[in-house]
């Protein structure tokens, strides 16, 4: 029994280390007339359970470590299963796949090559058997057939087999400890505390969770669209900035509640989406940058609030930006904004310099099309690229963005979510709904962990019913992630315990000055009688990084 235990739990972190170990090579570019192109056929699975998370794994693999800008192209997933789906609909394809099917319906789609093949997994024991079909026939069929008493050396194969085709079939050699399976660790983030179990890569899958759990701090009966935290009146100490549709509170921490200090409230047409709090102007008062739209949802009217040594004044107002704060390599803040465009995924983002009481555009930044400034971000994300762009697309999944402005890896999970949306032109085919824009919420590097290296820190929120349910998004349960790069992705290492609910946004300060910092978050809940009913309430809880 036991020895079972140990092959299931082998099992499933080979699985979650294949779907975290995809880099999408070819996301977004398109094939390239004078790279050869290779289809990826889903390989066959024998086992006695599902295996289908497995088999979307192992097409990411290979994908990834075929891909080579410019020489080689893998067509995406979605062209190669419809492909397929019409060969078998028209008796094409019928029974197993073999070389000639290949030649059929390479010649078909027009690639160069055709990888092919199956995994069995009975008992403990592992095997692969492939082939990489030449569809021309002018090279010879590469055979590969391996097998192994372990789960765990799945990846091993795969990095073997596609080794043997990089070098035997497109000439070049790729080092394999680039692939290579990380060492048992036993993470931790201060003092936050393991969940259990060994996780993936060796306990990577921490729960944030303390010995007493997280601190509530506040409840609220409205929707926190968003939240900040900054020292905005010189007094020593952090204050808490959450905003509502079209109001401010401004809070400072008192034992372990939050007290209201000032209540802002602006035009009832307005809903804020997001906040950010930086002194980009320099007189010594930290700025609020309020992004808000009009209730319409299809007009930008942002505005900056600051503290004037006795109130709270607005600088400027009825702005068509999206505004987020990123700090430069020096770890001074720096404003971005982000025109209106034809989206929120669509316009240009600008770095923004103080000029009196305004901020004027100095320069455009080169980002892919699709990305939102709101979920953009400026880190180190791979250790031997110094620091680089990571944003949410409007697709949810992570982009990892170089310096040409081109994506350089994309997650195949979804991440981020909210329930703070754009109205876009296009009506529905019923031609009563509008469709909908969601914005993904913010990204923030900061060091954590034993060796204090930056980590991404995002939020993620898990829709009911997998978001099958409509044009409108409900959410289940939302949690913060804790991610770094493994040489080929990005993997989490930490999490908190899910949040009933949605994470609307996050940040991370020392609320409570004693000198320890914490992970803030705001999480928005509703109703437990009726899970489709409107966002009711709203808390702001905490977890100690130490």
């Amino acid at each position: 029994m036991r020895k079972s235990i140990q092959t299931f739990f082998t099992f499933k972190t080979v699985v979650a280390v294949l779907t975290f170990f995809a880099f999408w090579a070819t996301a977004g570019t398109g094939l390239c007339s004078d790279a050869k192109t290779v289809a990826v056929f889903p390989f066959e699975m024998n086992a006695s359970q599902d295996l289908g998370f497995l088999q979307n794994g192992l097409f990411s693999m290979l994908s990834s470590r075929l891909s080579d800008a410019g020489k080689v192209d893998v067509l995406d997933r979605e062209t190669v299963d419809k492909v397929l789906a019409g060969a078998k609909a028209s008796g094409l394809v019928k029974g197993a796949f073999n070389e000639g099917v290949a030649r059929d319906l390479g010649a078909q789609m027009g690639v160069d090559y055709v990888l092919f093949g199956s995994l069995t997994h009975y008992g403990e024991s592992i095997s692969l058997d492939a082939a990489m079909v030449d569809v021309s026939g002018k090279k010879e069929t590469l055979a590969f057939f391996e097998q192994s008493n372990a789960m765990g050396d799945v990846i091993p194969l795969v990095n073997s087999f596609a080794g043997d085709i990089n070098m035997k079939v497109f000439n070049r050699n790729i080092d394999n400890k680039m692939y290579a399976r990380p060492q048992q660790q036993n993470p931790t983030l201060g003092g936050l505390q393991s969940a259990g179990g060994t996780g993936l890569y060796g306990g990577g899958m921490m729960a944030m969770q303390a010995s007493q759990g997280f601190t509530t701090h506040l409840k609220m009966d409205d929707v926190i669209r968003a939240m900040a935290t900054g020292d905005l009146n010189k007094d020593d100490r952090l204050q808490v900035v959450t905003a509502t549709d079209s109001s401010l509170q401004i809070y400072h921490l008192e034992g372990n509640m939050l007290t209201e200090e000032t209540h802002l409230d602006y035009p009832s047409y307005l809903r804020i989406i997001g906040l950010d709090v930086a002194d980009i102007n320099g007189n010594g008062y930290p700025e609020i940058f309020v992004t808000a739209m009009t209730i319409n949802r299809e007009t930008l009217s942002s505005f900056v609030v600051e503290y004037n040594g006795s109130s709270y004044t607005t600088l400027q107002d009825g702005l068509s930006y999206y505004f987020r704060v990123i700090d430069s390599l020096d770890g001074n803040p720096v404003l971005y904004a982000q025109d209106k465009g034809r989206g929120p995924y669509a316009g240009k983002i600008y770095i923004m310099t103080p000029a009196n009481d305004t901020y004027q555009e100095e320069k455009a930044i080169r980002v892919p099309k699709g990305t939102s400034l709101l979920a953009l971000n400026r880190g180190p994300v791979r250790e031997d690229s110094g620091i680089e762009f990571l944003s949410i697309n409007q697709h949810h999944h992570l982009v990892l963005i170089n310096d040409a402005g081109s994506n350089e890896w994309e997650s195949t999970e979804k991440y981020g979510k909210t329930n703070n949306y754009w109205l876009t032109g296009a009506r529905g085919a019923d031609n009563t709904f509008r469709d909908r824009e969601y914005f993904n919420p913010r990204i923030k590097f900061h060091p954590a962990g034993e060796d204090q290296k930056e980590k991404v820190f995002l939020i993620t929120n898990n829709e009911i019913g997998g978001g099958t349910l409509g044009r409108i998004k409900r959410f289940k349960e939302g949690r913060v992630e804790v991610m770094s790069w493994n040489g080929i992705a990005l993997a989490p290492v930490f999490q908190t315990v899910p949040l009933q609910g949605w994470v609307s946004d996050f940040d991370i300060a020392d609320i409570d000055n004693d000198g320890i910092e914490e992970l803030v978050i705001s999480v928005v809940t509703r109703s437990k009688i009726a899970i489709l009913a409107k966002d009711r309430t709203s808390n702001i809880i905490s977890y100690k990084l130490k």
